[in-house]
């Protein structure tokens, strides 16, 4: 297994029913070893009978979740980005939390490394300022599940070598 060190993100609207956006764009410069991605468990429901006999145990399906800090970010970018909306140059910032579901392809640099796809998720945004980097924005991506049953919450694959055309 590679470590990711600083991998490529894209990102884009979902698709129709959580499927991968078709129209991906590259998020910016990812900050180094800022990026991870881990399968959050799922709750665990129980049910109790008298004498406390348990009866029944359920554990529901987990999601994926994707971290990464974006640093020197431009406001046009971000904006652009996540649609949010420019008044006279300035990012108004009413809230954190994307409305529309996005679409991540987390791709690394080295070949044969893991990749990974997530079609459909909620995403939220912290911009933060440190002085001795300036302006970052931490994205903190979870699945959701899609409306279409084929379609699996995260994809994970090889990073293969690039193709020459000829």
């Amino acid at each position: 297994m590679t470590a990711w060190g600083r991998p490529n993100i894209k990102s884009g609207a979902s698709g129709e029913k959580g499927i991968l956006g078709a129209l991906l764009a590259d998020v910016g410069k990812i900050k180094e070893d800022s990026t991870t991605l881990e399968l959050v468990k799922g709750t665990v429901n129980e049910l109790w009978g008298e004498g406390h006999e348990l009866l029944d145990k359920m554990e529901l399906e987990g999601t994926w979740s994707l971290k990464f800090t974006i640093y020197r970010a431009a406001i046009e970018k971000v904006a652009e980005l996540f649609c949010l909306e420019l008044v006279d140059g300035k990012l108004p910032m009413k809230t954190s939390i994307i409305s529309e579901p996005r679409s991540y392809v987390v791709e690394p640099l080295l070949v044969g490394a893991i990749a990974a796809e997530l079609p459909n998720c909620s995403t939220s945004i912290t911009p933060r300022f440190v002085a001795k980097e300036g302006w970052m924005l931490d994205v903190e991506a979870t699945t959701l599940v899609p409306e279409n049953e084929s379609v699996a919450p995260a994809t994970l694959y090889p990073k293969a070598a690039p193709t020459q055309e000829g």
